[in-house]
């Protein structure tokens, strides 16, 4: 940033004036230094869904639910391995036996009976195993159907989730942002107040000085004046910590500058008017919904434990067994296997029917959550209903007070520049308008948040609440062994 030089005196020679200089030539370089954000609502907003923690903790929960579904559907599908294994005997209980071998007439029969064990896999120093299985269950009792249902519904709930997060969020920052533009209001009210009476009590300080006025008058407009610097000074300090909490939701620095170019006004919203959703719309009751998806999926899963479980695999397993390390084609010989498993519970103390209580007692606490949630939706849609209807009867009542304010605080600068009314009557009619100009501020801004959770609304988490909690997707366990699953610009 260059500093203009029209309007400055020549400074040259003069200590004071050089280090004075010298504080601005620093201040602005400092200025320069940080950066400078000029943000509008949508541009707020998009930026706290593109980087805000909450944003990306919910997307790593769909990701992780995908992942599971993923898992969950494999059960379906044939499982196919593949396996290599060499082995270096170093020792063998057969050693003796071929050196014992080696020292004996092979023309006698024990000798040609020996030598067969030469062409045998026992004791050979070498040994290759190459293993291809391919298993599929082509029965479980519904248990892999359920276990894939489970994991949809958990895919749909985390999706629930990432769109609920992000409504959050965009209502966070749409309060924050009017909360700082509200701010910067109140700020300008309370600076124009004190340009008033400043004013005021310069006039007053002249009459007293020409004789007009008792110095009475004048020391009553001095602390009029005074009075009014704390109340500045508590709302630019107010103002700070705002902006310091939109920052923080939008991942800027603390140091840095923002300039808001959406303006508090009730001619303007980003959020288009929206009736009340119907409880069933609500992202919670939609979460508990899928709840109760899955805790039936995993009372199907308890119940098929009851059943047998029925695979089909087959082993294809070459081995070879060279004189040296590296195998020939002539040397591999082949293995191949098929089989039919059938598993059958009969006596497992009491675990399956266990598990299935437990699952039974676990999808009746999510109906019961169910139809709490719907409930606490139905109230919460009437509450942001009743609330926008207030926002809006106090918006429209403040705009007309603080009009008729600023109106009577006009004719009472007229009355009092005439010599028609006292001090007290102009201070009183300023404090009103102030006070008037402050309450249409913050009608305006409970108007536009009001405006904003409703549209909102359905994709809002409940108020004071949370979405009821999906259940676990660990499959019930059977003798210890688990079962397959898976305007102007403002700033600061």
């Amino acid at each position: 940033m260059r500093i203009p030089q029209k309007g400055f005196p020549r400074m040259t020679g003069h200590p004071l004036a050089l280090l004075a200089l010298s504080f601005i030539l620093v201040s602005t370089s400092s200025a320069e230094a940080q950066g400078v954000h000029s943000l509008s609502l949508d541009e707020a907003i998009r930026a706290a869904i593109g980087h805000g923690d909450d944003i990306a903790l919910a997307k790593a929960g769909v990701r992780a639910a995908e992942s599971g579904e993923t898992v969950a559907r494999s059960g379906m599908l044939p499982q196919v391995a593949a396996s290599a294994v060499y082995t270096r005997t170093l020792h063998s209980q057969y050693s003796g036996l071929a050196s014992s071998t080696s020292t004996k007439d092979t023309s006698s029969g024990a000798g040609s009976i020996m030598s067969l064990f030469k062409n045998l896999p026992f004791g050979k120093e070498n040994q290759w195993t190459i293993g291809l299985t391919a298993s599929e269950t082509i029965f479980a009792g519904g248990r892999i159907s359920a276990q894939q249902d489970a994991a949809e519904s958990r895919t749909r709930s985390a999706m629930i989730d990432l769109t609920a997060a992000e409504a959050q969020v965009a209502l966070n920052v749409t309060q924050s942002y009017y909360d700082a533009v509200l701010a910067d209001t109140l700020v300008k009210i309370s600076s124009d107040a004190l340009k008033q009476a400043g004013e005021v009590s310069r006039q007053m300080d002249l009459a007293f000085k020409v004789g007009e006025r008792a110095e009475f008058d004048a020391l009553r407009a001095k602390v009029a004046r005074d009075n009014q610097i704390p109340q500045l000074l508590q709302s630019e300090n107010d103002r700070e910590a705002a902006y310091s909490r939109l920052k923080q939701l939008l991942n800027i620095p603390l140091d840095d500058s923002i300039f808001l170019t959406t303006q508090v006004d009730d001619s303007l919203s980003r959020f288009a008017m929206n009736s009340d959703p119907s409880p069933a719309a609500r992202s919670s009751v939609r979460q508990a919904s899928e709840a109760v998806a899955m805790t039936d999926a995993q009372l199907r899963i308890a119940e098929s434990m009851r059943w047998p479980m029925i695979s089909v695999s087959s082993t294809y397993s070459p081995v070879a067994y060279p004189d040296n390390v590296i195998p020939n084609n002539n040397d591999w010989l082949s293995n191949w296997t098929a089989s039919l498993s059938v598993s059958l519970p009969l006596y497992t103390g009491g675990n399956i029917s266990g598990s299935v209580d437990a699952a039974r007692a676990a999808a009746e606490q999510a109906s019961t959550r169910l139809s709490l949630t719907r409930k606490s939706a139905e109230l919460d849609s009437r509450l942001s209903s009743l609330a926008l209807a207030a926002a809006s009867a106090n918006l429209r009542s403040a705009a007309g007070t603080a009009s008729e304010a600023s109106r009577a605080y006009e004719i009472a600068q007229v009355r009092f520049s005439q010599g028609i009314s006292t001090q007290v009557e102009l201070d009183d009619a300023r404090l009103q308008e102030q006070q008037a100009r402050a309450n249409w501020a913050r009608s305006v801004r409970n108007y536009q948040v009001a405006r904003a959770k409703l549209a909102l609304l359905k994709d809002l988490p409940l108020a004071g609440g949370q979405a009821a909690p999906m259940p676990a997707t660990s499959s019930p366990t059977m003798g210890g062994v688990q079962s397959p699953s898976s305007g102007a610009p403002t700033g600061q």
